[in-house]
């Protein structure tokens, strides 16, 4: 019987999340959870033979990319990285390796996974790697998430980034999608949400959803054990 190498979030199990790296197993935990977390799957290291994904490693892709259009034909997915030595307490990858956006047909994600696949050998990712003491030669999977039309994306911290303080969360947010505010391509509007109460001071546009934010932040925190840096969007 063929080994399952590309996993759906529902199916991913514990052992498995260090396979999955960083990102794959942490949403995949989220998803098992109840958290708002769009619908995907994680390419293990295992379905690529070299820089390539394997026949089998392909055609298990195939099956899972239609289950999650569920028949209809325009649904956008988002194809990112996630490599096992991402997002480490002594090191953060967030922009060094390759995401792809918008991606719609079997074709377009199959060139997204190679050009996130291939970026774990990129000189930036080396250059970054160097600098932090730690090996070039990066493990990665990828995942295949659906893509939601976001009016708003954003980045909330839970504790703040450069003194450690739990006295508020604090976040930046982009109109659209959030690679904007990772590129830097736009100036991000900021907010901070105080404790215990959850008084947020920032733009109008976000007023009406920071208890739900907060409450997330707070809910995040507790079920992983510690501070988090969570990516959040919304939609309609």
């Amino acid at each position: 019987m063929m080994s399952a190498t590309v996993k759906s979030f529902s199916e991913l199990n514990e052992a498995e999340w260090p396979l999955a790296g960083g990102k794959g197993g942490t949403l995949a935990r989220l998803y098992q959870n109840g958290y708002p977390v769009p619908n995907g799957f994680v390419i293990l290291p295992g379905a690529f033979v070299g820089e390539e994904i394997s026949d089998a490693g392909w055609d298990q892709v195939q099956n899972h990319l239609a289950q999650a259009r569920n028949g209809t034909r325009d649904t956008p997915f988002a194809v990112r990285s996630s490599a096992l030595s991402e997002d480490s307490a002594q090191a953060s990858f967030a922009g060094e390796f390759e995401t792809v956006l918008e991606v719609r047909s079997d074709e377009m994600v199959y060139e997204a996974i190679r050009t996130v696949h291939r970026s774990r050998t990129s000189e930036r990712v080396r250059a970054y790697s160097q600098a932090k003491g730690m090996d070039e030669a990066h493990d990665i999977a990828v995942v295949v998430q659906q893509q939601v039309r976001a009016d708003l994306s954003g980045i909330l911290f839970t504790a703040d980034p450069v003194t450690g303080s739990h006295l508020q969360m604090s976040g930046n947010y982009v109109f659209g999608l959030g690679d904007q505010l990772v590129s830097g391509e736009v100036e991000p509007y900021t907010f901070t949400i105080s404790r215990p109460k959850g008084v947020y001071q920032g733009p109008p546009d976000l007023k009406r959803l920071a208890r739900e934010l907060f409450e997330m932040g707070r809910r995040l925190e507790k079920d992983l054990g510690c501070p988090q840096d969570i990516e959040w969007c919304v939609a309609g």
